[in-house]
């Protein structure tokens, strides 16, 4: 039963490779059992033709000597392994495998005289690299015990009595090069030691003294860490002092400034007594007050020495009362005016606070003083004091700077003096390190002399082999077998490359880039019964004979999916050809208007396949007027219109073989029979010639809207079917669609070698062209069925789809 794919589904790239493998795989399976075959036989062959070889393996224990045996230990041969991490283990294996190390082994131990070596000598072989080769150190340790500090040492040869004689005289040669040469080291070192600490000691002397003398020479003080210059220290307490009256004299100027703007600004009619007394803060007040009771002589009086701190603090409270009210009524006026209700009410309160500080003046006695100096008299006095306190600032400020230059000149000289004083002192500092050092080292190396260098100890000796490690048949088989299926695998891709048909319908989708729109198998025979008469329609239009079949259901498949396209689009004159003669384009393009006129459309099929017409023979019609008439104006294009037993179908048989077909299918006639047909028919089906035949089909494709590609994938190989699609693309033909005819699920081998040229179409111009043309005397004639004509037919007729 035929399988069909309406959807059309998409799959990923990814799904796509893969599925291409295993198809290649399946496909030649063949190549990869005779790989694998191969690779068994080889590993046989190589399991028996290899001479055997016998290992000799050693287990080393490496540690490092310790220091810490005043603790406790055993003695000093006690391997400390908790001391050797993988840098060191790496050193010793470079070390035991080094030319150093097998020389000594060599000569030692006479390993020329061995049977192995010797032969390798007979052979011309260097014997230290022959045995190097065979020669395998690693790191120790599996699984939990990876970190153990221990060296797997290996030695493979045709002798397993040579094996463990060489693989322990290396042993005993690497043992004896670490005790010896570690030894000899530390003594070396511990004597270079010394006699730099010596000249490290006399170093030290040297730079005590040349310190003493400097400092008992300059002025420098030393407290016995750090050096100190006393010039620079009195230079920063006179930069502190000449801030500190920067400062003083900023703020006095600040002030006879602000006096001054008022002075020269205020209004003498509309500034108050107060006013002026606003311009003095409270310490300036209180200052004054002072000056006002030495004048009068009462600032020793008891009374002004108990009372003045009560009076300060009332008087105090007072004035600044008066102030905020003063304050508060100027600002009042400057926003509301002078007649404004709260303007009025705070000079109301202004009038009785200043009542009460003068009647309290007068009860504490002061009022005399306030009669005696006016505001103005006050300010001025004020004034007096700040320009005299300015004058002296400015003077004590002539002292320090006189002061500070001095001082510089002082320290600058004492300078050079210190920083030659700390040099010697870092100097001597720097020395004194270096030599503590050396003598603390010192003092390890003589405790850990005898403690120096790495300790070894064989834990697993290197015995004599009874069984050859190899080959191994353990090993060998296995990768004979995977090599054999790696080549087997290579050789399947190998043939699925250079094979060019295709492999299955999926590939034909893939490589020619266009949507499968149905697979349809060989048809079977529709036979008829004795004494039926003979069938109006040719056997192998299933859609007429057989509705229900899956044959029938597979042209409505692709009917569903043309009316889809064409609705959307507007897409009615519709070309259905092939790449070579036999891909069933006639009895898909039969079977296909059947299926649209079974859906209630009106169809009309034509037959441009001007060189080898079918659509007559298959509807059984009269072929005298056809498409050639109609375009060469010999007929008008209703004449040519056939009826055929099926309802809503009509056809348009080719007509007489003409001597230029293409030609006449080039012609703009032919383009506006096709738009005339159009408006008359829902529906236009062109059978065409093969693509590759003839150049007849690129020229309908070009006046079609669609273009239906029908071809074998038994038949056609990958070349024939690419170049036949490429061909109609550079004609802007519009693929929208392959149809796979002579499909077998089932078969697991597709497609037979491709072969063609141009005589094997039957395609071919002139009167020799496999009968194709007749003459220009018969173009008239009628052509008969040929023998690649009943290709067209399904099996019943003879031919197949």
């Amino acid at each position: 039963m035929t399988q069909v794919d309406p959807n059309l589904n998409n799959q990923t790239a990814d799904d796509s490779e893969a599925l291409d493998l295993i198809g290649v795989l399946r496909r030649r399976i063949g190549f990869i059992v005779l790989g694998v075959t191969l690779g068994l036989i080889a590993a046989g062959l190589y399991l028996l033709l290899t001479t055997p070889t016998y290992r000799a393996e050693m287990e080393i224990l490496v540690g490092q000597k310790s220091a810490d045996m005043v603790n406790g230990a055993s003695s000093n041969t006690s391997v400390e392994g908790a001391n050797t991490d993988g840098d060191v283990l790496s050193t010793h294996i470079q070390l035991m495998t080094s030319r150093r190390i097998l020389k000594k082994a060599i000569a030692d131990h006479e390993l020329t005289d061995i049977a192995s070596v010797s032969n390798a000598i007979d052979e011309g072989k260097n014997p230290l690299e022959y045995i190097r080769d065979h020669l395998h150190v690693t790191k120790g340790g599996l699984g939990v015990a990876k970190d153990a500090h221990t060296l797997q040492a290996t030695y493979d040869d045709p002798s397993p009595e040579d094996c463990a004689v060489v693989l322990r005289a290396i042993f005993d040669a690497y043992d004896v090069y670490l005790k010896e040469h570690f030894s000899s080291n530390s003594s070396q070192a511990i004597d270079l030691l010394s006699q730099l600490a010596n000249d490290t000691a006399d170093e030290v002397r040297e730079a005590e003294q040349n310190l003493t003398k400097h400092l008992a020479s300059s002025k420098v003080m030393w407290d016995g860490s750090k050096t100190t210059n006393i010039y620079k220290k009195r230079l920063e307490s006179i930069e502190i002092d000449l801030l500190e009256l920067t400062e003083n004299e900023a703020h006095i100027e600040s002030r006879l400034a602000v006096i001054s703007d008022f002075v020269e600004n205020a209004d003498p009619e509309k500034v108050s007594d107060f006013d002026r007394l606003a311009l003095l803060s409270e310490k300036e007040v209180n200052r004054l007050k002072v000056l006002f009771d030495v004048t009068r002589g009462d600032t020793m009086s008891e009374a002004f020495v108990q009372d003045n701190p009560i009076r300060q603090e009332t008087a105090k409270a007072e004035y600044n009362d008066y102030l905020n009210l003063v304050m508060r009524e100027k600002k009042l006026t400057e926003n509301f005016g002078d007649d404004h209700p709260t303007v009025v009410s705070i000079r109301e309160q202004i009038t009785m606070m200043r009542k009460f500080i003068d009647d309290k003046a007068a009860e504490v006695g002061d009022g005399a003083v306030i009669e005696k100096m006016k505001p103005d008299e006050m300010l001025q006095t004020y004034v007096g004091l700040l320009e005299n306190d300015l004058a002296g600032l400015q003077r004590e400020r002539e002292v320090l700077v006189r002061r500070s230059e001095a001082e510089l000149v002082s320290a600058k000289k004492l300078e050079e003096e210190e920083m030659m004083a700390e040099s010697l002192k870092l100097e001597l500092v720097r020395k004194q390190a270096l030599y503590e050092k050396m003598s603390d080292t010192l003092s390890e190396l003589n405790f850990v002399r005898d403690y120096a260098g790495f300790d070894t100890d064989v834990i697993g000796d290197a015995d004599i082999q009874e069984q050859s490690s190899w080959p191994d048949p353990k090993i060998v088989l296995p990768l004979g077998m995977i090599a054999g299926l790696a080549l087997g695998v290579m050789l399947a891709f190998i043939a699925d490359l250079c094979d060019t048909t295709f492999a299955d319908p999926e590939d034909v989708e893939k490589t020619l880039g266009a949507p499968v729109l149905a697979h349809v198998n060989r048809f079977a025979p529709i036979r008829r019964k004795r004494n039926e008469p003979a069938f109006e329609i040719d056997s192998s239009v299933y859609a007429f004979h057989r509705p229900r079949s899956p044959e029938a259901e597979i042209y409505r498949v692709i009917r569903t999916s043309m009316l889809m396209s064409a609705k959307a689009k507007d897409q009615r004159i519709i070309q259905v050809t092939g790449p070579l003669p036999g891909d069933g384009k006639s009895t898909t393009s039969a079977n296909l208007a059947v299926a649209f006129a079974q859906a209630g459309k009106r169809v009309l099929l034509i037959d441009a396949d001007l060189r080898k017409p079918r659509v007559a023979k298959l509807f059984r019609l009269e072929n005298t007027l056809g498409l050639s008439e109609a375009i060469g104006g010999l007929a008008d294009a209703a004449d040519v219109i056939s009826d055929t037993v099926v309802d809503n179908l009509w056809a348009v048989g080719s007509g007489a073989v003409p001597a230029n077909p293409a030609e006449l299918l080039q012609s703009e006639d032919f383009a506006s029979l096709l738009k005339h047909w159009a408006e008359e028919f829902d529906y236009v089906i062109v059978d065409s010639p093969p693509v590759l035949a003839v150049s007849d089909a690129a020229i309908i494709s070009q006046k079609c809207d669609v273009t239906l590609l029908a071809l074998r994938i038994v038949k056609n190989g990958r070349r024939i079917a690419h170049r036949a699609i490429t061909l109609l693309r550079q004609h802007d033909a519009n693929v929208v669609g392959l149809v796979i005819n002579g499909y077998q699920s089932s078969n697991k081998n597709y497609g037979y070698i491709e072969k063609y040229d141009s005589d094997s179409y039957g395609y071919g111009y002139g009167p020799t062209s496999g009968g194709y043309y007749r003459s220009a005397d018969a173009t008239a004639e009628t052509v008969k069925v040929s023998s690649r004509d009943a290709e067209e037919a399904p099996v019943a007729a003879g031919s197949r789809v």
